[in-house]
Formats: C-alpha cells, structure tokens, sequence
C-alpha cells in the first residue's frame, strides 16, 4: 500500500506558497479599488478595470473593461484601438489565475471498482509572445488530491488515495478576424496504487460567431503512455483520444457558459473483480464549462466531461473559485488577447484507459 511521499508533500507546498502570494496581491488590489473612488482606473498597459461589482448586466459596470467580454462598447466607454487597427489592446503583462475546489473522478484506470473524491488546486499564467502576430503562450499546474470513494481498493490492499499534478504548456494565436487556433501539451505524474508518467496533445481551434458567441472544435491525441502493476497484474495506462466541437455564449449578467459534444476514440471495459470484457469504441461524450463572476476578481468555476457508458466510461467533474488579482473579468474579455486559450489539463480534460497486459 503507498502512502503519501515527500516529494507531494513538498509539490504541494509550492502550489499553497504561490496561491498565498496571489490571494496577498488581490487582498492589495483590492484595498487600491477601494480607495479610488472613480468608476475606472486606467493602469499602464491602457485595460481598464471597474471599481464597483457588476450591477444588471446592462450598463458600464457589467464587465471590468470599458468593452467587455463580448467586445461590445458598453454606455459611455470606447474602445481603444492598437496601431494595426484591431480592436485588442495592447498587452503589457500577462494574466494569472489561482484556483482551488473540490475534484470528483471515475475513469477506465479506476479497474471499474473505484471513484476519486477530493481536492484540487491551480495555478496558471499567460501572457504574449509576439505582439505583431496576436501570438500568446500559457503554462499552469494543477496539483490534485484525493481518496478512494469505494472500499475495493483497501480491501485488495492497494492504495486509499491519489496524488495527480498536472502541467499544461501552450502557445496560441488569436486573429482580427475571429478565427483563433492554440496547441498544448499536458503532462501528468500520478501515483495510486504505482506510480505512473502521461503526455497528451491538445489543439483546438475556434470561430467567434458573435460578439457574444463562439464555436470551435477540440482534440486530444495520446503521446505517452506508462505501464505498473495492480496486486498481480500488469496494467498499462494510456490517455484517451477525444474529438469535440463546442459553443460558448457570453450572457448579460458576466456569465460565461459552453457546452460540447463528441467521441472518444476507445476505452477497455476492464473490472478487477469481474474480469475483461470487449473495450468500447467511439462512444459518444458531452460536457458542460461554467465560469460565474462573483466579484471583481473572484468567480465560481467548474467543469464537467462525462464518456459514455456510465458504468465503464469517465465522469469527471470539479467546481470551485477562480482567482484573479488583475481583475476577474480580464480573464475572458476578449478585448484581453493573451488570455489562456485553453484550460489547464484536469481529470475532465485528460481521461485514462487502464488495460491489463
């Protein structure tokens, strides 16, 4: 049976450490919103934050900048044009989220006798690698804890909990036209019942519709795969390949949602305790993206992905705070070119296959 090592011990401190750092600097911001007074304050890269909550949706509080999330000039704001005549503001720093919230996870690696239940954690930033040409990059980590939520693994005598962390690096680029494309490799260290190293490959690529809505498409491709052991057999672990197209609405109140549907390539039907039966293949798989600004720079977040069948596909789901000390609403204004293009990898966004060998 393992137990938790130094090495989670140690990863997970740096994660609280950072996150304690952006909770001081929006506990500063905030004191700063306060004491202005004004409706706006204007900061050295020309983004405009408001200083008030949102109010109905409909006036100039509705989002932190003059813009928007949707772009659309609000009553008595304008945009401010860069020298090539887009409607993107110039970026001079980039953009950091924190995130921390409760993790629920059943996938084909849990032997078909097991769920996860616990906590996560997160931290990502980007920002712009070439202004000239709209192109942005993005890295972040999510560390991820959690325990058994069936009494099969401890009563085979396997581990009780899971220790994931997850690393997402990507580069994107966003035209004037709408059209935007990004690519990002997600690395996942797990140990659970072994220890066990996953890459996979993500690209997406997006039409902004609207000024309030967009649609694009999403795939993930498996680069790496890693085999241990459960008690006496050999496993292998390998990410699930998926293909969804999704659409985004920006809504009135700040409210941003997105819902997708797909497939996933294929995923064994293996159970610890039943036996192997024919893995499946392309099945059907749906999900849901909700982000519900609280304040200025607080917002409730989660994510949901779920792979058919239920009894032997992947139900994946996290919801929690979002974290952001340069205002919340720059996050996902789309006046803010450089922000994250695509979401840090999580259980809904990297689902594993277990098969014995």
């Amino acid at each position: 049976m393992r137990v938790l090592s130094i090495r989670k011990i140690l990863r997970t401190c740096a994660l609280l450490v950072a996150m304690l750092l952006g909770l001081s600097s929006v506990v500063t911001a905030q004191v700063h919103y306060e004491r202005l007074g004004t409706e706006f304050s204007h900061n050295h890269s020309g983004e405009y934050f408001a200083v008030d909550a949102p109010q109905n949706g409909l006036g100039v509080h509705y989002q932190s900048e003059a813009v928007g999330m949707s772009g659309q000039p609000h009553i008595g704001s304008q945009v401010n044009r860069g020298e090539d005549g887009s409607s993107h503001r110039p970026a001079r720093r980039g953009t950091l989220t924190s995130f921390f919230g409760i993790d629920g996870s059943k996938q084909p690696q849990d032997f078909g006798a097991n769920a996860n239940l616990g906590g996560a954690i997160q931290l990502n930033y980007s920002g712009s690698l070439a202004q000239e040409y709209g192109i942005g990059f993005q890295i972040g980590s999510r560390a991820v804890f959690s325990g058994n939520a069936v009494q099969v693994y401890e009563l085979l005598g396997e581990s009780k909990d899971r220790f994931q962390n997850f690393t997402t690096v990507g580069l994107f680029q966003r035209l004037d036209s709408g059209v935007s494309f990004g690519v990002a490799y997600d690395y996942l260290t797990q140990e659970s019942f072994d220890n066990f190293t996953l890459g996979q490959w993500r690209f997406r690529a997006s039409y902004e519709l609207s000024p309030v809505a967009e649609f694009g498409v999403t795939l993930n491709f498996s680069d790496r795969n890693d085999v241990g052991s459960f008690a006496s057999d050999n496993v292998e672990l390998d990410p699930v390949e998926q293909l969804s197209v999704y659409l985004q609405r920006d809504w009135q109140s700040g409210v941003q949602t997105k819902m997708w549907v797909g497939v996933a390539d294929k995923h064994s039907e293996e159970n610890v305790i039943t036996g192997t039966l024919p893995p499946k293949t392309n099945q059907i798989l749906f999900g849901a993206e909700i982000f519900a600004p609280l304040n200025n720079w607080m917002a409730l977040y989660g994510e949901t992905n779920l792979i058919m069948p239920a009894d032997t596909g992947a139900v994946d789901a996290y919801l929690g705070i979002q974290i952001a000390p340069q205002g919340i609403y720059r996050t996902r204004s789309r006046q803010n070119r450089y922000r994250a293009f695509l979401p840090v990898a999580s259980n809904a966004t990297f689902t594993t296959d277990l098969n014995r060998r």
